[in-house]
């Protein structure tokens, strides 16, 4: 998986991370302030797209927290089952977990003659 184009806050690119594992790759996005209904993820051309966007309402005091925008395009390996992608939002990080197609080892037996 690689990103592309720069995402990140109006303050500097926001940190993530990916690990592989043997049946799944798990990333985290850290995204503070940030809530349920501030991201959208999905899928487009092979591309895992992130955005949120957190803007200061009218009614509360700016912090740093107040608001935010962050976007993000990551290629997405070949070996992976989107429709069985989950996603979190938990105390300003996203999680996602993207499941590996499974492929089993077929066998072929070749007859010689």
């Amino acid at each position: 998986m690689r990103e592309e184009g720069g995402g990140g806050y109006r303050r500097g690119r926001t940190p993530w991370e990916i690990k592989e594992g043997e049946n799944e790759y798990k990333m985290q996005f850290d995204m503070p302030g940030m809530t349920k209904k501030d991201v959208r993820v999905w899928v487009e051309e092979k591309m895992l797209v992130i955005k949120a966007e957190k803007q200061a309402g009218e009614e509360e005091e700016w912090s740093p927290k107040s608001y935010g925008r962050y976007s993000s395009r990551i290629a997405l390996p070949e070996n992976i089952e989107m429709e069985k992608i989950k996603t979190e939002v938990k105390d300003g990080v996203l999680y996602l977990t993207i499941p590996k197609a499974i492929t089993p080892n077929k066998v072929l037996n070749i007859n010689v003659q």
